[in-house]
This record gives structure tokens, C-alpha cells and sequence, in this order.
């Protein structure tokens, strides 16, 4: 029981964070599609299922990459919810959760 409880908050905790995908501009690319980008951004994702509490730290934690790759001021250029699979799952949310993720497309000012 006691080495299950660390391993239970580490996979919790793992939850709380934004992922960055891809950034452009000045850093490493994680993703090439072939198309050099100028503009200095990214694409950051983030969990949007689970208690309102979780969805919000998660936005708060994308926020802030968002704001420290930028050094500063970011714009949203775009968002939208994604599955797991890459599309949105037509079913309830109430009949199946599934791991959905908030997609954010940012721009640096």
C-alpha cells in the first residue's frame, strides 16, 4: 500500500500538465511538417475531462508555457477539443468518458 499511494499521486499529478506538441520560431521543433514557420508559437494540448478543478490547472499550466516560450505576451490563435483518436467522439460524455484534449494554437506577441 505504501509504494502504491506514490505511484498513484505521481499519475495524478502527470495529469495536471499541458503538453507542448510543437513550437516554432526560435526552438526546436518536436513535429516538422515540412513548412518552415517564421512567426514565433506553437501548439500546446491540455486534458479537458475530469472535476472543473483539474480542467482549469491544466489551462493555467498551458498558460504559463505558453507564456514563458513566448517571453512574455502570447495569442490564442485558435483551440478546439480533439479525442484521443483525433476526432470528437460522438457519444455523451455521460454514457463514456473518453481522454479528450483541449488543443490551443498560439502565436507570441
Amino acid at each position: 500500500m505504501k509504494r502504491i499511494l506514490p505511484l498513484a499521486a505521481a499519475a495524478l499529478l502527470a495529469g495536471c500538465r499541458a503538453h507542448m506538441l510543437e513550437t516554432h520560431g526560435d526552438a526546436v521543433k518536436l513535429f516538422d511538417i515540412g513548412q518552415p514557420k517564421a512567426e514565433k508559437g506553437g501548439f500546446i494540448r491540455y486534458l479537458s475531462t475530469g472535476p472543473k478543478s483539474f480542467r482549469t490547472a491544466r489551462r493555467a499550466d498551458a498558460e504559463k508555457q505558453m507564456r514563458r516560450f513566448c517571453g512574455g505576451e502570447f495569442a490564442v490563435l485558435e483551440e478546439g477539443p480533439r479525442s484521443k483518436f483525433g476526432a470528437r467522439a460522438p457519444i455523451p460524455a455521460a454514457a463514456l468518458e473518453m481522454d479528450e484534449y483541449w488543443y490551443v494554437a498560439f502565436g507570441c506577441r
